[in-house]
Formats: C-alpha cells, sequence, structure tokens
C-alpha cells in the first residue's frame, strides 16, 4: 500500500521502503517495528564488528617485533590526549548502506572502515617540541617560519584537546628549503605527513577522494593521514599551491577552502570513503613559488611567509650540519675542507641536492678511507645551476 499525503490508516504505519516516486509503503505496524528492530540489530552488528576488528588491528600493531611503539613520544605518553576523528556509528551506516550488492565493493569498504575504526575513531594529539632549535640550525633562512611554529606550539600546551593550529604557506623560489622544512618538521614533532602535489592533482581528487559512484573511487590524502596515522595533529603538506588546478568540475579550490576553514575542517567529507572525518588538528602548510596563482580566498585563510634564498655563508653553515647528520653515530667521520664547502656556496646548490651528493661523498670517503674530502661525489659532471637560487648582490 502506498503512502499518500494524509493518510491515516489504522493499524499501518510508513515503512523506510519507498516506490521509484519516494513514496513511502505502509505497512502493518507490527512488520514496520519489526524491519526497525532488525535494522538496528544489523548495525549494531556491524559496529561491533568494526570495533573488534579495529581492536586485533590494534594488539597485531602493538606486538608486531618490526614495528616501533608509535606511543611512546614524549612524556605526555603515559596519558596521551586523544580526539574524535571518525564515529564508528556514522562509519557502520555508510557500510550498510554502500556496501550492498557488489561483494568487490563490500571487500574494500570493509577495509576502509576497519581503518578509521582503529583506537575506537580517535587518533592522539601529539605535543609538538616548544624548541625547533635543530630546524634553526638547519633552515637559517627560515627562522621567521619556525618562530611561528614554535608560538602556535606553546599556545597549544595544555589545549591539545580543543587547539586549531593556524595554516600557513611558505612562500618563495624553488630550491629554498620549503618542502624540506616542512619534511623536517613532521620527522622532528614525531607525526604522521602526508603530502598533496597539487602541481600534478586532478583538482580535488588527491584532496578529498573521489566518489563513491565511479568504479575508481578510492579515498584522499587527508583520510589517509587520519584513518591510517596515529595522530590527529599530523602534517598536511599542500605543496605547489600556486599550481592547484584541474577540471573546473572537480572543485579544488571548493575543497581546499573547506579544507583551511576550521568550521568546516571539523566535518569535512571524503567523497570515497562518505564518512565525516575532523581534520581541523591537522597542520596544514602550503608552499609556493608566488603567490600570484593563489585565488584571494584561498591566501586569506593561510599565513604567508616569504622564504628567500639563503646567503653564502647561511648555506656553507646549511652543508656543515648536513655533513654532521650524515656523520651521525659513525665511528670513522671524515671532515669536508673549507674550499669545498666554498664551492658548493659559489654553485649555490639546494639543500636537498646537497642533502644527497654529501651522503653519497661520505660513503665514497669511507670506502677509500679518506680524512679530509675535497671533492663532492659526482663533480665530474657538469653540474647543473638549480633554479631559485640565483647569485645574491
Amino acid at each position: 500500500m502506498k503512502r499518500r499525503k494524509g493518510d491515516d490508516v489504522p493499524g499501518y504505519g510508513a515503512a523506510e521502503i519507498f516506490t521509484r516516486e519516494g513514496a513511502a509503503l505502509l505497512l502493518p505496524v507490527s512488520e514496520v517495528n519489526a524491519l526497525k528492530e532488525a535494522r538496528v540489530a544489523a548495525r549494531e552488528a556491524i559496529t561491533n564488528s568494526l570495533a573488534e576488528a579495529a581492536a586485533v588491528d590494534h594488539i597485531n600493531a602493538s606486538v608486531a617485533p618490526s614495528e616501533p611503539d608509535d606511543d611512546q613520544f614524549g612524556p605526555e605518553a603515559e596519558d596521551p590526549v586523544r580526539r574524535k576523528i571518525f564515529d564508528i556509528d556514522e562509519v557502520a551506516s555508510m557500510l550498510e548502506m554502500h556496501g550492498k550488492g557488489d561483494r568487490e565493493r563490500l571487500t574494500q569498504l570493509k577495509v576502509w572502515a576497519t581503518q578509521m575504526s582503529h583506537d575506537g575513531g580517535y587518533r592522539q594529539v601529539r605535543p609538538f617540541p616548544a624548541h625547533l632549535d635543530g630546524l634553526r640550525a638547519q633552515f637559517p633562512n627560515a627562522l621567521h617560519v619556525i618562530d611561528a611554529i614554535e608560538s602556535l606550539a606553546a599556545l597549544s600546551a595544555g589545549h591539545e584537546g580543543s587547539f586549531v593550529p593556524e595554516p600557513l604557506l611558505l612562500a618563495g623560489p624553488p630550491g629554498v628549503g620549503k618542502t624540506l622544512l616542512v619534511e623536517s618538521l613532521a620527522a622532528v614533532a614525531g607525526v604522521d605527513l602526508e603530502a598533496v602535489a597539487l602541481g600534478a592533482a586532478q583538482g580535488g581528487f588527491q584532496i578529498l577522494g573521489t566518489s563513491l559512484h565511479w568504479s575508481t573511487a578510492n579515498p584522499g590524502q587527508v583520510w589517509r593521514l587520519l584513518a591510517a596515522g596515529h595522530a590527529a595533529n599530523g602534517v598536511l603538506l599542500l605543496d605547489e599551491l600556486d599550481k592547484a588546478g584541474g577540471d573546473e568540475r572537480c572543485l579544488t579550490e571548493t575543497a581546499l577552502l573547506d579544507l583551511l576553514d576550521p568550521r568546516t575542517a571539523r566535518r569535512i567529507i571524503d567523497q570515497a570513503a562518505n564518512v565525516a572525518m575532523d581534520a581541523s588538528a591537522l597542520w596544514k602548510v602550503g608552499t609556493a613559488n608566488n603567490l600570484n596563482g593563489i585565488s584571494e580566498p584561498i591566501r586569506s585563510r593561510l599565513e604567508v611567509f616569504m622564504m628567500e634564498s639563503p646567503s653564502r655563508s647561511e648555506l656553507i653553515e646549511m652543508y656543515s650540519r648536513q655533513w654532521d647528520a650524515h656523520c651521525k653515530d659513525r665511528e670513522v667521520r671524515p671532515r669536508l675542507s673549507a674550499g669545498l664547502l666554498a664551492k658548493m656556496a659559489d654553485i649555490r646548490m639546494s639543500p636537498r641536492e646537497a642533502s644527497r651528493r654529501l651522503r653519497f661523498t661520505l660513503g665514497k670517503a669511507v670506502r677509500d678511507g679518506v680524512q679530509v674530502v675535497d671533492d663532492l661525489f659526482g663533480s665530474e659532471r657538469t653540474t647543473r645551476q638549480p633554479i631559485g637560487f640565483a647569485p645574491t648582490h
């Protein structure tokens, strides 16, 4: 029996079963109640199954001999602050709604559901170091950026459960260390890192996933950072923000606006997982070569910092510290000659390339038993002039 507007049939009620026209069917009240009870029982079964699977995964991960103990990250490890990222009931509802009919799709959804449900949908808020002296030494051309990060970390202390870090944008020519600084920050803080390469991204798909209606549906990197990770306040690197584009239908800018706004980030939905998640605690740090390609709505949501090319003396200091880091904990510690450091600074080698080349150089020096290193590995090849390191005047 179809239900029409104004119908009130004694002994019958509207079931959550609809015709193609969208009309609810009228069934005997006893059958309606039975359907409701069955639906509630099915949802509870899914929720319990997800919780049990998440608990087993957590136990297996904690006893695996090859995995480090992620929870021991500081003095707060005994009583870490936790933040609810995913609602297990919503995860169960998603599985119930979208997991029907397609066995292959159901299997994939169960994998995603288990990832979201580990630790009951909660993630730890890991305290950021109050002082980043190592980063200051490694990036002397970014002291104002590090000051800002330390300031935000100081504000978060004691308020980890509710603190929302300001999104940051590091702008400057290629090769000044923008991306490397963000990667180093995540490593020092001991949190997960996901990098969204917006210069190569297809619209908003890489940020918030592709729709479940597509056969190739896949979650975005925000979801992966929160679902597969263990920290609510991981680092999300929005690399080459000035090159974000893609097809207009992909709504890259809409995804970015929702992500960068604290209010909408608290319940942002990945298109594939189709479950709200709290992404407000993530440290969102963008990089850009220039500001011209970034729209005003996006720029207004970011604290912008300009990173200049390091001076010659700063480059020499950076190379020296990179060499010391490579030599750390080694019995054999060759020394870089002042002449080699000067040559590297003269060609203004980028920090990333310098670190890579210095590692090869160290290996060669250890192999050959060299005490003082005068030649950089690969110096026999023509060294290209790195983009963005124009000589300073």
